[in-house]
């Protein structure tokens, strides 16, 4: 699966998780607050599918290759 297919799928599952949220419908307050935290969520996701798998160890983030150059 690429990255704008996984990208996609990770929109679909916070809008869906979203729209699911009983709460959000109480008033402009939550709704707001609702989005926003949804959308901090995919944001976090999608830099965390952008940037691939980060080694632990110091020595080996300098050894490694971004998902760019491969």
């Amino acid at each position: 699966m690429n990255f704008k297919n996984q990208a996609t799928a990770l929109l679909e599952q916070c809008l869906t998780e979203w729209e699911n949220d009983p709460t959000r419908m109480d008033s402009g307050y939550q709704y707001e607050l609702s989005y926003a935290t949804m959308l901090k969520k995919f944001e976090k996701g999608l830099l965390a599918l952008s940037t691939g798998k980060v080694p632990k160890s110091k020595n080996s983030k300098k050894k490694s290759k971004l998902d760019l150059e491969t």
